[in-house]
């Protein structure tokens, strides 16, 4: 955007703190009420950041969902994966369950579905945040496959994995133990990797 759109001196997008002060009310307003309390003036009213800022960085709410949505979907620091099939999918296993944990996975997603009936680019949002969180597997299953450890479509293997685990805490609303996501990895190991 240039300075004569934008204004002069004005700074072309948010500062981290107004993110800041702004994302968590925002998630928790379209958590509870959906894509329609995402106003300018319903969030300057909880949050004290200016209307103007608001409208200028996200004119629809939209706009917020989707920042939302790459907060929620930020891969984390770059994983060292040890190039053992096991301890990488245990790896990418851990970063979901650590999302599901600490963050409000069930309840964004539900949002965004709810939303997304009447906004087709929240219902896109809907389909990425699920794409987002696999990632670490996707990264793992597709470096197994071009190496050789596996066979199909990555896309196949990763929802045959992880699909199970997606299904009962995003869909069911089940927490999922450590323990009963390293069995669906061991599960989905032996299907795809019989004994010699």
């Amino acid at each position: 955007m240039d300075a004569q759109v934008r204004g002069v001196g004005r700074p072309p997008g948010p500062h981290d703190d107004t993110l800041a002060k702004l994302l968590p009310v925002a998630l928790r307003l379209f958590i509870e009420e959906g894509g329609a309390a995402l106003t300018p003036t319903r969030l300057h009213k909880e949050t004290g950041v200016g209307r103007a800022t608001i409208y200028r960085n996200w004119p629809e709410p939209a706009d917020l969902v989707e920042v939302m949505l790459g907060f929620a979907t930020e891969q984390p620091a770059p994983e060292r994966f040890a190039g053992d099939l096991e301890a990488d999918l245990f790896m990418a296993l851990d970063v979901l369950l650590d999302r599901f944990e600490h963050r409000p996975a069930r309840a964004f997603f539900a949002a965004c579905i709810e939303y997304g009936r009447h906004s087709e680019r929240v219902a896109a949002a809907a389909e990425a945040f699920i794409a987002g969180i696999l990632g670490p597997f996707r990264t793992v299953l597709k470096r197994a496959v071009d190496d050789g450890a596996l066979t199909g479509s990555v896309d196949d293997l990763v929802s045959e994995l992880a699909g199970p685990l997606i299904l009962e805490h995003v869909v069911m609303g089940k927490d999922i133990s450590r323990r009963r996501g390293r069995a669906v990895v061991r599960r989905f190991l032996d299907h795809h990797q019989p004994t010699q």
